[in-house]
């Protein structure tokens, strides 16, 4: 019994590290999925009624979400360059391992790349408007 209990804890922990992000993974999607069916459900009641549509009455609705790209790729940006400095610093200070490091530059680069990215589509939008 001790033998398969000993075979048993590489399988769980191999399960475990490969199936927990696809278990969050899933879990975000299926509830982002439920309040957009919400949404759609309770905004397809509403136009049934023969109720207009006001844009109050869109934002009061449960699951209703208005998404600004521009502002959304600063944070991101600003996010990922916060998280690849953390991991630089994680590295540099604390581990001593080059690939660490190594991969915390890989962020910050596709942070400042975002971030910029972020910049010139908001001047661009601005400079069209």
């Amino acid at each position: 019994m001790e033998g398969f209990i000993d075979s048993l804890v590489p399988i769980v922990g191999i399960v475990g590290v490969f199936g927990m992000p696809v278990f969050i993974v899933w879990t975000a999607l299926h509830f982002n999925n439920k309040k957009k069916e919400q949404f759609h459900a309770s905004l397809q009641k509403l136009i049934e009624s023969g109720q207009e549509l006001s844009p109050e009455l869109l934002q009061s609705i449960p699951g209703y979400r208005e998404e600004d790209k521009k502002v959304s790729d600063i944070k991101a940006g600003a996010i990922l360059i916060g998280i690849g400095v953390g991991v630089v610093l994680l590295g540099y200070l604390g581990l001593h391992a080059t690939v660490v490091w190594a991969s915390g530059l890989l962020v910050s680069s596709l942070g400042f790349a975002l971030l910029i990215y972020g910049i010139y589509a908001e001047k661009k939008n601005s400079d069209a408007a």
